[in-house]
């Protein structure tokens, strides 16, 4: 038996050296070509080469995704292919999605400032931290100037957002006006305000009226007062110290003696550029309440602002669009 085993080792020791003789050539030359890709990759090892590994990481594939969605968002807004990949170009040169940690979240292209040249403006927000505020900024890419920086805990960085630009202070430069829709309920839910000069190639933060206490917003208190007679109502703004009467249809039973009942929910919301004797203004709005709470609409009041010379905001004008 033993003697048979060995005959049987012998046999296939045989076949193995007879193919290895057979296939010399081949292993030579597969050898070969190995050795000439070492010196090939060691020639060329300062070149750029592709990271399966990094395509294929969380931050690869969140840099992809900008890029798609930069390119399509940008063709939607009548953008060229190649123009759109040398704005994004622009994008990665500064490192506003820090290498994939941020995502792209909204994006606005237009020439804002009329000098035919297209300008940026793109909200980003941290790609794995789930927050409903914070952990993000607002880009704006004014012509060729460095790019201008957003950025603030309060604010909303989902994207939804609303913008608009226009010289809303008549000294003959361009603002830009941004709201950013946030996560409160009840009466219109909250957005963070900010308004943007371009003046000189920069781009400077301007002052909004406001006297709120809360830091995450801008508007001005306003005190809902439900006078005895059915149906009338005072609403006081302290900030001008001066008090409008109005009128709802359906009010609540009217008390013995003027009471507080109500107040502005939030601060401003709905900004806009109009028109007031012959000068632009911003106009922006604030949801009143009644003796119903936050639910109950008393009116809306609304506000003319302007600046003066040296940026201090003014209210030129207010009043009250009475509620049901």
């Amino acid at each position: 038996m033993k003697k048979r085993m060995n005959k049987i080792i012998l046999l296939l020791l045989c076949i193995v050296i007879s193919s290895f003789c057979a296939s010399d050539k081949k292993v030579q030359a597969s050898w070969a070509k190995l050795g000439a890709m070492g010196h090939y990759l060691q020639k060329n090892e300062g070149l750029p080469r592709t990271d399966k590994g990094e395509e294929n990481s969380l931050p690869g594939k969140q840099m992809k995704e900008n890029r798609e969605r930069f390119l399509e968002e940008a063709g939607n807004q009548g953008v060229k292919a190649e123009q759109a990949a040398e704005l994004f170009d622009r994008l990665l040169e500064d490192d506003v999605f820090q290498k994939g940690a941020m995502k792209l979240t909204g994006l606005r292209l237009d020439d804002m400032d009329g000098n035919g040249q297209r300008d940026m403006l793109l909200m980003v927000q941290d790609a794995e931290e789930i927050v409903f505020y914070g952990s993000g900024s607002l880009w704006l890419y004014m012509n060729e100037d460095a790019p201008y920086c957003f950025e603030e805990e309060a604010c909303s960085y989902y994207g939804i957002f609303d913008v608009f630009w226009a010289d809303v202070d008549n000294d003959e430069n361009i603002e830009i006006v941004f709201s950013a829709e946030g996560f409160g309920c009840g009466a219109v839910g909250d957005s963070y305000k900010a308004v943007f000069k371009y003046r000189n190639n920069t781009i400077e933060r301007m002052e909004l009226p406001s006297d709120l206490d809360a830091d995450y917003d801008q508007g001005l208190t306003v005190d809902v007062i439900q006078e005895p007679e059915a149906g009338s109502y005072s609403a006081y703004c302290s900030y001008l110290d001066e008090i409008l009467s109005f009128h709802r249809k359906h009010g609540g039973t009217p008390p013995e003696t003027a009471q507080l009942t109500g107040g502005n929910a939030r601060g401003f919301y709905d900004l806009s550029v109009t028109e007031y004797e012959g000068r632009n203004v911003l106009q922006a709005s604030e949801y009143l309440y009644g003796e119903g709470g936050t639910a109950d609409c008393a009116g809306v009041a609304h506000f003319f602002i302007t600046w003066e010379e040296d940026g201090t905001p003014t209210v030129v004008k207010w009043w009250i669009e009475e509620g049901v």
